[in-house]
C-alpha cells in the first residue's frame, strides 16, 4: 500500500512546467466561473484478500462502461468547490458465479490553486461497494494533488492522486486537449482502492482484511462558462484638435491612444490567466490589421508587496504579453513597453475583486 502511495505522489510531483492552463482538470480558477464535466469510465473490480470467504483466490469482474461527471465553481481566483460522480458498476466474468458490482462514488472537494501547474484538494468521498452478497459504504476523508504539464500546443499531460481514510487511495493520469479556451476533452486511466471488510467480519466471512479496487480507462468532455473578471471601463479617448495649418506646410493631425484590451493575472503571477487567451489573440489580430500603428503595453499590479517588487512584477507581466504577441508574428518594433507597478489602480485595493481588476496589462493603440 505504501508503495502505491509513493508512486502516486512521485508521478504527481514529476510534472512541472510553465504554460497556459487550459485543458482539464483545472489547476486555476476564475471567480464565479463554472465547469461542467461529462464522460464515462470502464472499470473492472477485484477483491484483494487472500482468504475471501474461505477461498484462496481473488474475486474479479469484467469491466462495464459507467457514467462519470462533475460540476465545479470558482469561489475566488485561488479556491474552487468541486463535485464528482463515478459509477462503480461491473459485470461477472464467468469464472466466479454471479459476482459483479453495482455501486457508485460521490466526492466533494475544496481545491486550492498553488500555481498554473499544481493544485491541492481536500474533501469527502462516499464510496458504495455493492454486489449480490456484499454491501458496504465508506465515508472517506481525503487529500490529494493535481498536476499538469504541456506536451504541445493545447495538449497537456495531467496526473492526480489522493489518499484517504478507510485504506483508500486513488490515482488518475492521462491527456487533456483544449478545443477552445472553454471546451476540453480528456482521456486517461483511473484507479481506486478502498476498504471492503475487516478480517474476521462474520458478515462477509473473510479471514483477512479485504480491500476492493476499481480500475479502467476514463474519458470526458469539460465546458467552462460564466465568471471572469469585471473589465475596468475603457477611458474615453482624448482628442487633440488639429493645429492651424501654416501658410505653406500643413501639419498632420497628431496620433491618439485608443484603449484595446486589459489582460489580467492571478495573484503574484507573471503569466496571464487562462481566460485571457482570447483577449491576447484579439490584440494580435488588431496589431496585424494595423501594421503602421504602435501599441503601448502598460503593466500594473495590486497594492500588496513592496514598490520595488511590484515594479519588477509589472515589468515581467508586460514582457510575457509582448513575448506572446511576438510568437504570433507581431514585431517587437510595433510595441512600446511600460510599467507602473501599483501606482495606477483602476479599482479599490481593499477587496479581492478590486485587487484582481488591478492585476493587469493595459493595451493601447496609437493611431
Amino acid at each position: 500500500m505504501m508503495k502505491k502511495k509513493s508512486l502516486v505522489l512521485a508521478a504527481v510531483m514529476a510534472v512541472c512546467a510553465t504554460s497556459f492552463a487550459f485543458a482539464t482538470p483545472q489547476t486555476q480558477w476564475n471567480q464565479g466561473q463554472w465547469q461542467l464535466d461529462l464522460g464515462a469510465w470502464n472499470p473492472k473490480a477485484e477483491i484483494d484478500s487472500s482468504n475471501w470467504k474461505g477461498s484462496d483466490f481473488q474475486e474479479k469482474t469484467d469491466s462495464k462502461w459507467n457514467f462519470q461527471g462533475g460540476l465545479s465553481y470558482g469561489l475566488t481566483d485561488k479556491w474552487g468547490l468541486q463535485y464528482n460522480y463515478y459509477g462503480l458498476k461491473t459485470k461477472h466474468n464467468g469464472d466466479h458465479d454471479n459476482y459483479k458490482t453495482d455501486g457508485d462514488e460521490h466526492e466533494v472537494n475544496l481545491v486550492y490553486s498553488i500555481n498554473k501547474n499544481f493544485a491541492a484538494f481536500a474533501g469527502w468521498n462516499r464510496i458504495k461497494n455493492e454486489s449480490e452478497n456484499v454491501s458496504n459504504t465508506n465515508n472517506v476523508a481525503q487529500i490529494g494533488l493535481i498536476a499538469k504539464a504541456p506536451l504541445a500546443k493545447n495538449l497537456d499531460f495531467y496526473a492526480k492522486g489522493a489518499v484517504g481514510t478507510k485504506k483508500t487511495t486513488m490515482w488518475e493520469a492521462g491527456l487533456g486537449y483544449s478545443i477552445t479556451p472553454d471546451l476540453d476533452i480528456s482521456a486517461g486511466y483511473r484507479y481506486l482502492n478502498t476498504k471492503l471488510a475487516d478480517g474476521g467480519d462474520s458478515t462477509f466471512g473473510n479471514k483477512d482484511d479485504a480491500n476492493i479496487s476499481y480500475k479502467g480507462f476514463i474519458a470526458g468532455l469539460s465546458y467552462r462558462f460564466g465568471g471572469g473578471h469585471k473589465e475596468a471601463p475603457a477611458p474615453e479617448p482624448v482628442y487633440t484638435p488639429e493645429p492651424t495649418p501654416a501658410p505653406v506646410v500643413e501639419t498632420p493631425a497628431p496620433k491618439n491612444d485608443y484603449y484595446v484590451e486589459s489582460v489580467h493575472f492571478g495573484f503574484d503571477e507573471d503569466q496571464p490567466l487562462a481566460s485571457e487567451r482570447a483577449k491576447m489573440d484579439h490584440f494580435v489580430q488588431v496589431a496585424k490589421a494595423n501594421p503602421n500603428d504602435t501599441f503601448k503595453l502598460v503593466g500594473n499590479t495590486d497594492a500588496k508587496g513592496s514598490d520595488a517588487y511590484n515594479d519588477d512584477l509589472s515589468k515581467r507581466r508586460v514582457g510575457n504579453v509582448a513575448a506572446y504577441a511576438e510568437s504570433q508574428g507581431i514585431p517587437a518594433s510595433q510595441m512600446q513597453l511600460d510599467y507602473k507597478g501599483k501606482t495606477d489602480p483602476v479599482s479599490t485595493n481593499d477587496t479581492d475583486q478590486g485587487r484582481a481588476d488591478n492585476r493587469r496589462v493595459d493595451i493601447w493603440q496609437n493611431h
